[in-house]
Order: C-alpha cells, then sequence, then structure tokens
C-alpha cells in the first residue's frame, strides 16, 4: 500500500483552500504534501484536494486526493485508500531515548564539536539522536568527493561547508534544534575567537586532525574551565585514543604529550595537508587514511562518554557508567599492526585475561604538575634555576615590539 505524508499544516488548511504542494517519491509509494513542492495541488472548497501527475505533453500520472473530515485527513491515490503518516509539528521525537535517560535535560544542553570531518560528523549526529539539543559546529574545511566513503555526509553535499551541510542533517533529524556555525580555520590567528564562541558549551568536542589545533583547543577550555574530549586514530587506524580533560582536575592534552610523546606522535595521514604538515623537504610522507568502521569505534566511545558527562548529576539508567568510565584516556586497537608495540599480541580467539584488539583500555595517566598548559610551568622553570620573577625578561618574549617603517 502507497504512503501520504502528510505536514500537519495540511489539515488546517485544507478546509481553507490554501494552495498546497507535493512530491512523489520511491517511484510513486510515497508521496509528501505540505506547502513546498514540485507538484501544484488544487484545494477545493469543501475540504478536499486533488492532484493529478501528468508525464510528457499529453500523458497522464497518478492521481492523488485528500479529504479531510473533523482533522482526519484520508488520502486516495486512483481511488484506492493509501495509508496517511502525519508529521506533527511538536512530535517528541526522542519519547523513546527518554525511557533510557529518564530525563529531558539533555534538550538543554549545548556541544560545541571542533572538528566536522569523519569522526565529527558521526558524533553529532549521534548526539542529535540522542536528543542533544544546542550545537555549535566549527570547521573551515569543505566537503571533497573524498571524503564521501568515511563521511556522514554524501556526492550531493560535496563543495558546501561541513559546518552548513552537518547543520542541515542535524535539523532534519532534530526540527527545534539549536544549531550555530563558524566556518574558521582553528589557528593561533583564530584561537581567542574559537575560545570565546565555545564559552556557551557545556561540553567540548575535539575533532580535528592536527596537533596544532589540539593544543590550541587544550588551552582555550583551560582558560574557559570547560570540559573537553579529544579523539584520534593512530596511522592507517589500526587503533585510536580518547582523552577525557577536565581542567585541573586531570591531564590534559599537552600533560598525555608529555607523558606518552610515542602515542601522540602516532597519528593518522588523511589527506594532503596532513602529509605536509609533517614531511621533510626531501622526504614526502605517504597519505594513508583508516577505514570508516575503524575510525567509528573511537567516535563512538566519545559519543559514549560525552552522555555520561552531559548527563552529570541526572538519575538515569546510565549513572552506573560514571564508575566505568573514570581513566582519563581510553585506548582502541583494531587490528596488531606490524610494526607497532601491538603487532606481538596474542590473537583475540576466546581471550578474556590477555591484551588483545577490539577492546577497550582505561589508562591511569597522570596530570604533570609542571605542565605549561595546566600546570605550574613557570614556577617550577625559576625553582629548577634557582631564579625569581624578577629575573624573567618578559619583554623578551612580547609581541608588542615596535617595527620601524623602512621608509
Amino acid at each position: 500500500m502507497p504512503c501520504v505524508v502528510i505536514h500537519e499544516s495540511v489539515t488546517a488548511v485544507l478546509a481553507e483552500g490554501i494552495p498546497l504542494r507535493a512530491v512523489l517519491k520511491d517511484e510513486g509509494d510515497l508521496w509528501v504534501v505540505g506547502l513546498e513542492g514540485s507538484e501544484a495541488v488544487d484545494v477545493g472548497s469543501a475540504g478536499v484536494a486533488r492532484l493529478r501527475l501528468r508525464h510528457g505533453d499529453s500523458g497522464t500520472g497518478p492521481s492523488l486526493l485528500l479529504r479531510g473530515v473533523r482533522g482526519v485527513v484520508q488520502a486516495f491515490i486512483d481511488g484506492v485508500e493509501a495509508e496517511v503518516q502525519v508529521l506533527v509539528q511538536d512530535i517528541d521525537l526522542f519519547h523513546r531515548v527518554r525511557g533510557v535517560f529518564e530525563t529531558d535535560v539533555l534538550s538543554k544542553r549545548r556541544v560545541a564539536i571542533v572538528g566536522c570531518g569523519s569522526g565529527g560528523s558521526f558524533i553529532a549526529r549521534e548526539l542529535t539522536k540522542a536528543g542533544v539539543g544546542e550545537f555549535l559546529l566549527i570547521d573551515h574545511d569543505r566537503m571533497e568527493p573524498g571524503n564521501v566513503c568515511r563521511h556522514e555526509l554524501g556526492l550531493s553535499e560535496v563543495g558546501r561547508k561541513k559546518v552548513f551541510a552537518m547543520r542541515d542533517l542535524i535539523l532534519d533529524r532534530n526540527p527545534t534544534a539549536i544549531v550555530e556555525t563558524l566556518a574558521v580555520h582553528l589557528d593561533g590567528s583564530t584561537v581567542q575567537q574559537v575560545q570565546d564562541a565555545i564559552s556557551g558549551a557545556d561540553l567540548v568536542i575535539g575533532a580535528t586532525d592536527n596537533r596544532e589545533s589540539r593544543l590550541l583547543l587544550n588551552r582555550a577550555c583551560i582558560a574557559n574551565d570547560q570540559p573537553l574530549l579529544f579523539g584520534a586514530v593512530f596511522r592507517r587506524a589500526y587503533g585510536g585514543q580518547v582523552l577525557r580533560v577536565l581542567p585541573r582536575m586531570t591531564p590534559c592534552y599537552q600533560c598525555f604529550l608529555n607523558v606518552l610523546p610515542h602515542m601522540g606522535n602516532d597519528q593518522e595521514i588523511a589527506s594532503a595537508e596532513d602529509a605536509a604538515a609533517i614531511a621533510y623537504s626531501d622526504r614526502p610522507v605517504a597519505i594513508e587514511p583508516g577505514l570508516s568502521s575503524d575510525v567509528l569505534p573511537v567516535a563512538l566511545m566519545m559519543v559514549k562518554i560525552a552522555i555520561v558527562l552531559l548527563l552529570e548529576g541526572e538519575k538515569t539508567t546510565l549513572a552506573p557508567l560514571r564508575e566505568d568510565l573514570v581513566a582519563p584516556l581510553y585506548l582502541w586497537l583494531n587490528r596488531r599492526e606490524p610494526g607497532t608495540d601491538y603487532a606481538k599480541l596474542p590473537p583475540l580467539e576466546h581471550r578474556v585475561d590477555d591484551m588483545t584488539i577490539l577492546r577497550w583500555y582505561g589508562v591511569l595517566l597522570p596530570r604533570d604538575p609542571d605542565c605549561a598548559a595546566c600546570g605550574a610551568f613557570e614556577d617550577s622553570l625559576l625553582e629548577r634555576y634557582g631564579l625569581g620573577g624578577q629575573d624573567l625578561d618578559t619583554d623578551f618574549f612580547s609581541t608588542d615590539v615596535a617595527v620601524e617603517d623602512p621608509s
């Protein structure tokens, strides 16, 4: 039986003679009727609307008849009654989710996602489906054909700024969501703009693919005293990690690099820009992106931790996860990659006691008390060299240096 989807507004205007529009989809199996569309619908004065599609100059196609009786709409296609689904304006899209969370608090939470690539787009989609009601999307990049094999967006969005296309994807899932966008590249020239933009977020997601942007975002969130989640995959996505940063409580991204530099250096090279950033002038670096199925476990873990953080203080079915997800750093391995520390791990098989692939591992990572981003770096430096604050030539490091006009 064909189906007719009718926007709630149609039921109100059927008897008022206001022009309607319709779109025919799926080889005639689905009709969508509203105030916008490709085909005009003639509305009669007695609450009856008729539409006949025409093929070619003289041929005719299927006909649709709508009839509204005391607020109930019936639909007939070529005289045969069809199933009708009404899209209600204030429909509760998340009633099934609320059965798990037992609260609608997520609709009032604001999440800033910095980086809308393969991981960031998945996170945005999943948080939308979970009921998060406000988003700030930050990314300067446009969709390219090469992105399609790993991104939530498809070929129809190629050429668009990712933040704008992702905004449409979110609103298609939740029309009542508030989605703001900032189409800038996070670097030294824009970090203050980004820091100001994210300041109102309950949680910041760092889904960028380079160290510079992560370090800048790390400092911005420490300055704002905001919780932050970082996710990254290793080369060819053989594994990855998730880092949760609670400023001055857990290790920050700079602490992570100080303690585990080898893990921080092992990063996916997914684009020519990534490769150029770490290549020597005489030794180019190969572009070696990983599979979407290898990236998504990391993104999914970020979603899980994000939801737990956003529900902090609420009594929900997910509350026990707060006792499980206590580590600041989590490690995931997709395979035993040759040439890595994990190449000689035992096969997964039926093992439960050994470290193997395809499992999450919480890592107890300590804060660096002398961290340059979140610790007492200056005091530690002065103490190490037996200096006092008056011994520092702060003017040497100042950017406010007068430059004489050569003319």
